[in-house]
């Protein structure tokens, strides 16, 4: 599972950092320079988001590096994260750390991560507050008419066997839409306890769903381990499958909210 695919470098991983804490509702800023009690010190990703009207502070840093990250970087960020009050401090790192380094943040406020486990940490907030919306409101489409859909048979617009293959297309989305909980299930227990195990699709889909066609699917979107790629592609398949289903009258006008 993965939220998004590697970085190539540095400045991709903080920009990668920062628009994942963004879409899961923080405010970021990136290369911030902040006050702190001896200078002023850039930060590469610095976000913030309020809880129940408390702030809730912080600060990460970046490391794309060959070699394990040392100690060093790991003091460094400890006295940052005191001297400006934030809650939390990140290292995050493509590579590993030192052994040094990571007895040095016993009963500290510093957690030392790699990218695989950042995307791990934030999934589930990133899951509700960005993948579940754009999937549900943005990008998939269930306000169409079944009685129109079921009963159609205007062929003057249509080949009937393009419109059974535009009706099988549509059912697909529904599947897929069905296969992922709703952020409004956020209350709800359970309902997320799997969600970082929905892709890639390919073997689910054919075990579970034997019935349908899932030859209409594009193989790439099948097979596609991202969940932020995975939406690129999906909207690039619905797209023209609800405007064809939008010129065939099949819209029903309902508001879902």
């Amino acid at each position: 599972m993965t939220i998004d695919s590697n970085p190539e470098n540095w400045k991709e991983l903080q920009e990668k950092v920062g628009k994942i804490l963004t879409q899961c509702g923080f405010v970021v800023s990136i290369e911030k320079k902040v006050q702190s009690i001896r200078s002023e010190i850039e930060i590469d990703v610095h976000a913030e988001e309020s809880i129940d009207g408390r702030p809730y502070k912080i600060l990460i840093e970046c490391k794309m590096w060959k070699s394990n990250i040392p100690q060093l970087y790991v003091h460094g960020l400890r006295t940052v994260v005191s001297d400006i009050g934030a809650n939390i401090g990140y290292i995050i790192t493509t590579s590993d750390f030192q052994k040094g380094a990571i007895n040095s943040i016993k009963n500290t406020n510093i957690e030392l991560i790699t990218w695989n486990d950042f995307q791990k940490k934030f999934f589930k907030s990133w899951y509700i507050n960005f993948f579940s919306k754009k999937l549900h409101f943005e990008i998939l489409k269930n306000n169409y008419d079944p009685t129109s859909i079921q009963f159609y048979d205007d062929y003057d617009k249509i080949k009937r066997q393009d419109f059974h293959t535009l009706i099988e297309k549509y059912n697909l989305l529904n599947l897929i839409s069905n296969h992922f909980p709703h952020h409004i299930m956020k209350e709800f227990p359970g309902q997320f306890n799997d969600i970082e195990y929905k892709l890639p699709l390919e073997e689910k889909l054919i075990t579970e769903n034997w019935e349908y066609n899932l030859d209409l699917l594009p193989k790439e979107l099948l097979k596609e381990e991202s969940y932020s790629q995975f939406l690129n592609l999906l909207r690039i398949f619905a797209h023209p499958v609800y405007s064809e289903m939008d010129k065939l009258d099949l819209d029903s006008n309902l508001d879902y909210g």
